[in-house]
């Protein structure tokens, strides 16, 4: 059958009015509170609405780029648990307050747990059904999720594909009962393979020499995932070189006070104070710089969309290699940025503790 296209187009045409993702519908299909915010200040403080799939309190926080990675918090009553739950997207949850048990099982394989207290950090395997258990009898425990969610819900537009699909990933977990309990491995370079960090505000981390002054990081490469995290820390008295990437990083604090500037290159940056607890997300292929201005390390964690060091795939604009154009260096920067950052630490009585930028040193650096 041969259609008339140009018959069908009216004379006059109407316009065309795109239709929101069919993560956005979902999302907002979900029934709990929706933060579109720039940066949450306490992710404890953050309102919550009750959940029904989780059948806890839960809220979304959208943060930059929301279409790749995205960001919900949960808070589960005291002895309580959640509704069990499965989904084709991965999932990085860190404990941002309480402890508690996490329970995982999948089709024909023996069920096995991980038991989390605060800064702890773990991730379901694929598809796997999961509940977590708060085993506190007098407070909320509350857990925040950072996944893929919107990139895949987006990608098959289907609820039952990714909330209820049969498919089993027995390569990434077939029963193992030391799946948590394992501590990993290291694997090289700055990597180490594990499912569960008991608390990664005590990491050990190691130097390196491209992001700054006195800093140091570690890539985690977690449950077989392709999405990728890593720790970071910087000294007293630094900050680290101005950088950009590809989108869906939520940067959590986990220790120390400071703040960042971002910007759109030839715009104007904007500040953001954060402190233990805070969270924020660099829009893609912004510039962003951060600076510690309390008197210990300042210490932060970031949950990123694709980039594992294990499962190389590319989204959005890449970034982060030694020697590319989207670093600047501290000599080429804004002489007005350490000039800031010295008048911040004086008014705190800190020293700045960082080579003159004209003195070719680069001291210890960190890859984010």
């Amino acid at each position: 059958m041969t259609i008339d296209i140009a018959a069908a187009i009216p004379a006059t045409p109407t316009k065309y009015k795109r239709p929101p993702s069919f993560y956005d519908s979902w999302q907002a299909g979900e029934g709990i509170p929706i933060h579109k915010v720039f940066h949450i200040e306490q992710m404890a403080d953050v309102e919550l609405g009750e959940w029904k799939r989780f059948g806890c309190r839960g809220a979304f926080v959208n943060l930059a780029d929301a279409h790749i990675t995205t960001a919900a918090v949960i808070e589960i009553a005291p002895g309580e648990a959640t509704t069990p739950v499965k989904h084709m997207f991965e999932a990085l949850i860190y404990v941002v307050r309480g402890s508690g048990r996490t329970t995982i099982s999948s089709p024909g394989y023996s069920q096995t747990s991980v038991d989390w207290s605060e800064r702890g950090l773990f991730s379901p395997p694929l598809n796997t059904t999961y509940s977590h258990r708060n085993l506190d009898p007098s407070r909320p425990a509350r857990l925040l999720m950072v996944s893929n969610a919107p990139l895949v819900l987006s990608l098959f537009h289907n609820e039952r594909m990714v909330f209820d699909s049969p498919i089993v990933f027995d390569d990434r977990y077939s029963g193992q009962q030391d799946f948590y309990s394992n501590p990993g491995r290291y694997v090289g370079g700055r990597v180490w393979r594990t499912n569960f960090v008991p608390d990664v505000r005590e990491f050990a981390l190691i130097s390196w020499k491209m992001r700054g002054s006195g800093a140091k990081s570690f890539h985690l490469s977690m449950a077989d995932n392709t999405m990728a995290c890593h720790i970071s820390e910087f000294e007293v008295g630094t900050y680290k070189k101005a950088h950009r990437h590809g989108p869906g990083a939520h940067v959590v604090v986990l220790q120390g006070e400071g703040y960042s500037l971002l910007w759109e290159e030839g715009k104007e940056r904007i500040r953001i104070d954060w402190r233990e607890g805070s969270m924020f997300s660099p829009p893609e292929w912004w510039y962003h710089q951060h600076f510690n201005v309390g008197p210990e390390p300042a210490r932060y964690l970031a949950l990123r969309r694709g980039g594992s060091p294990e499962h190389t795939m590319k989204l959005g604009i890449s970034g982060g290699e030694e020697g590319s154009p989207d670093q600047i260096e501290y000599e080429d920067e804004d002489p007005a940025i350490r000039e800031m950052y010295a008048a911040e630490l004086s008014r705190r009585g800190v020293s700045l503790n960082m080579p003159d930028p004209g003195s070719g040193s680069n001291s210890n650096g960190s890859n984010d």
